[in-house]
């Protein structure tokens, strides 16, 4: 199940990536041309936000997120399990403060509209919300499938390491 859930998503973000990009290239062109199409920064902006929103996710899902531990992976077993521990519990309170936080401000600007473009700026406030669920996810995901010491570390960290 969870092969599709990643592809699924992965492609997703490859699609409205590539939305960003041909909103843009028509919205120049039209500009260039002399006939503006009115909506297209604030469609590019919601393809956007969307594709970063879903990019970290598939970060996170790969460990990709930026660790310094330099220091800590020289700690004993045991601390840098306290360390990691207070780490992911740090990040999880977090992106359940987004959760909470990101609903209410989504429900807030339903009603607030996006420029000339006629969607609700609702949609791109809700992309706070909807991509903690998923890091939320992603993280209890490597936690399961990587132990603690191991949910936080790359999964391309040998291939670097052997590269350098």
């Amino acid at each position: 199940m969870w092969h599709w859930y990643d592809k699924s998503e992965e492609w997703l973000a490859i699609l409205l990536l590539g939305g960003t990009s041909l909103t843009m290239f028509v919205s120049s062109t039209a500009r260039a041309l002399g006939t503006p199409f009115a909506g297209g920064a604030e469609l590019a902006q919601f393809l956007f936000i969307w594709t970063a929103i879903l990019g970290a996710d598939i970060t996170l899902r790969h460990g990709g997120q930026v660790r310094i531990d330099a220091l800590v992976i020289r700690l004993p077993i045991k601390l840098q399990l306290i360390i990691t521990s207070f780490c992911i519990g740090m990040m999880i309170l977090f992106l359940a403060l987004l959760v909470w936080y990101g609903f209410a401000l989504a429900t807030s600007n339903w009603q607030r509209p996006l420029g000339v473009a006629g969607l609700s700026y609702g949609y791109i406030t809700l992309a706070l919300p909807v991509g903690a669920v998923l890091m939320l996810i992603s993280l209890v995901r490597r936690i399961v499938a990587n132990g603690v010491l191991g949910s936080l570390v790359a999964d391309d960290d040998e291939i670097v390491e052997e590269a350098l």
